[in-house]
């Protein structure tokens, strides 16, 4: 992100316009950039549509619209939710005001993410799947 933006992110607390705080992912130094991040794909493990995984998102994204930031952003590791987010925006069901930016994880990081995500899925299935 800082080369990106030009300057250094840190997680931080912002004011709401409603009174309350939350804590963001990022937010650039000088506090016009706001942004949430994350690893979440568009589909759960078995492969159906991650309705969670959206409605986090949305709320996120109810924050984020909630600051005096310049720019909001939400940050998508994974490309099916970037699409998702992309084709939700052109339907009306997100708003304009938040920009979407695709940003992959690094190979080694994506690889313990992928791992990290299949001991969750086992741990909450049904079926347990045999390591």
């Amino acid at each position: 992100m800082p080369t990106v933006f030009g300057q250094p992110f840190y997680r931080e607390r912002v004011q709401l316009t409603s009174g309350g705080v939350f804590d963001f992912d990022a937010v650039s130094a000088d506090q016009t950039i706001v942004a949430s991040i994350s690893t979440s794909g568009s589909r759960t493990a078995p492969g159906k549509h991650a309705t969670g995984k959206m409605m986090k998102l949305r709320s996120d994204i109810l924050y984020l619209l909630m600051t005096k930031a310049a720019r909001r952003l939400v940050i998508l590791c994974e490309k099916d939710m970037y699409e998702r987010c992309k084709r939700e925006v052109g339907g009306g069901r997100l708003p304009k005001e938040i920009e979407f930016f695709h940003a992959p994880l690094p190979d080694a990081l994506a690889i313990r993410l992928f791992a990290a995500r299949q001991v969750a899925s086992n741990e909450v299935s049904p079926f347990k799947v045999k390591p």
